[in-house]
């Protein structure tokens, strides 16, 4: 029988004191070097829409790159939803939002000076304090808004420079992937229970209906590209516009978390991705037959079963960008 133990996060006081904690450490203290090495693995797996890295001198060389271009990123922690996994060990969900000033050439173009402001949710398995497995997915279509771009431009523009330097075209497939050691489980609580059902329903049952019973009539949901959609009727013509793309999206739910504390609504954090074939007009123009991955990521806010806010974190320039790595093949 295995024995509970209990977490060290010292010396913050709270798993997400650490969290938000160890964020500015690394990003707003500048502990690129040490830091990194004293919080992340040295074989750590970090799976992002943008790709997979399994070391830490991978994350290391990708901070330092992010910070050329945008010197001034400040990570702003909106919540922290966190699991006790009962060996020590935790999983955290951190929705944070990135505010920075592109002054520096690279990946994102030519500098030009213009505020970027996009949000981020990144689950850790922390182990002993240090970070042994992450899934992250970024806003990059915000990014592009703010530059004045389409999502779908900053990704011709990327593939454009990377396939000019002879580089394939980088982003993240289940088949890049290498297996996990986390014990991913699903919760039991019903608020979690009860907002994958209507995930299932809306996105792989393609029952839009179900968005009246999921969520609030007035309820926000936070979306790509720094959009926000209000009630019902927005709402579902958001998801239309995913769906109408990619008819044959089959749902998977990898892991939910949920916290009940005082003077809150409940929060919900849930991993789960969308594997589809761009048939369809809709959200992602015209339809090219390209096998498409979307791994998503959500922080929901429920009172009396029923979502009030949710925030859907999807990188549209990296599903851009299978997409035209698809044309480049045909």
């Amino acid at each position: 029988m295995s024995t509970f133990q209990p977490i060290d996060v010292a010396p913050y006081a709270s798993v997400p004191e650490f969290i938000y904690g160890i964020t500015r450490e690394i990003w707003e203290d500048r502990g690129i070097g040490n830091k990194l090495d004293a919080y992340y693995a040295s074989d750590i797996a970090l799976r992002a829409p943008t790709g997979f890295t399994c070391s830490n001198a991978g994350v290391a060389a990708q901070t330092l790159q992010t910070l050329h271009q945008f010197p001034d990123r400040q990570l702003v922690g909106e919540d922290v939803i966190w699991r006790d996994l009962g060996d020590g060990s935790f999983m955290s969900s951190h929705r944070l939002v990135s505010v920075m000033t592109h002054t520096g050439s690279g990946s994102y173009g030519q500098a030009n000076g213009r505020q970027i402001t996009s949000r981020i949710i990144a689950d850790c398995w922390v182990k002993n304090k240090v970070v042994v497995e992450e899934w992250l997915v970024r806003d990059q279509a915000a990014f592009a808004v703010c530059m004045g771009q389409t999502a779908e431009q900053l990704a011709r523009s990327m593939v454009d420079a990377e396939l000019a330097r002879g580089l394939p075209i980088s982003f993240f497939t289940p088949a890049d992937d290498q297996p996990s050691n986390y014990p991913a489980t699903l919760s039991d609580d019903v608020a979690a229970i009860s907002y994958c059902a209507g995930l299932q329903q809306i996105w792989h049952e393609k029952h839009t209906a179900a968005i009246k019973s999921l969520y609030f009539h007035g309820a926000a949901l936070y979306a790509p590209g720094g959009q926000a959609h209000h009630g019902h009727a927005d709402i579902d013509q958001f998801v239309i516009g995913y769906l109408a793309s990619f008819p044959d999206a089959v749902l998977r739910i990898h892991s939910t978390i949920v916290n009940r504390d005082a003077e809150s609504t409940v929060r919900v954090a849930v991993r789960w991705s969308l594997d589809g074939t761009h048939t369809g007009y809709g959200h992602f123009g015209k339809p090219t037959g390209a096998p498409v991955h979307i791994m998503a990521m959500s922080h929901v806010h429920m009172t009396q079963g029923r979502v009030v806010s949710d925030w859907m974190m999807v990188d549209e320039v990296a599903v851009f960008k299978q997409i035209f790595a698809h044309q480049a093949k045909a």
